[in-house]
């Protein structure tokens, strides 16, 4: 008598699964249960099984997320303070990051907000060092002024701020 495999992996595969994914890659709550779900959904596929109910895939998730939160191995507030921080560091504007952040499945709550709040004329001479934009463009500055006042806007800057940035006569000028 042969018995049938199990819907769905045992929760020590599943927890290898997760382990496995976040050694590799930083990851979300949200980010790891996508992962898990279409693992299982790949894993029953592989074994020619019919895919499990909805709810059992979101209870057995569910519950290697909790463990994994509870070990410490999986903290989106430590994850969106550290990503929040790479972002600045990049020279993107408050808004991006907080809106990169939310598509992550994080949010900035206040105490993983930067201590002092971003200054969009720093953030935005920072990118455009960062770039090669502006006072820090090589070659000649006014056949790509228009050029680099896009690119500015669409990293998220303002129009006056991109002007500032952009017009400022030298690098060490405040660009305001």
């Amino acid at each position: 008598m042969s018995a049938e495999p199990p819907a769905i992996p045992d929760r020590s595969a599943l927890m290898r699964m997760a382990t496995g994914y976040l050694a590799r890659y930083a990851a979300s709550s949200q980010r790891l249960r996508q992962v898990l779900a279409r693992r299982i959904a790949r894993w029953c596929a592989t074994r020619g099984l019919e895919p499990p109910e909805p709810d059992a895939v979101r209870t057995a998730v569910e519950d290697v997320v909790a463990r994994l939160q509870a070990l410490g191995l999986l903290d989106d507030t430590l994850l969106a303070a550290s990503r929040s921080r790479a972002l600045a560091r990049k020279g993107l504007p408050a808004s991006r990051i907080t809106m990169t952040l939310r598509q992550q499945g994080l949010q900035i709550e206040d105490d993983t907000a930067e201590e002092e709040p971003l200054d969009d004329a720093v953030q935005a001479r920072r990118f455009a060092e960062r770039k090669r934009l502006g006072p820090f463009r090589l070659g000649d500055r006014a056949v790509a002024r228009d050029k680099d006042l896009r690119r500015l806007i669409r990293a998220g800057f303002s129009f006056s701020t991109a002007v500032a940035v952009v017009d400022a006569e030298t690098q060490d000028e405040e660009g305001r």
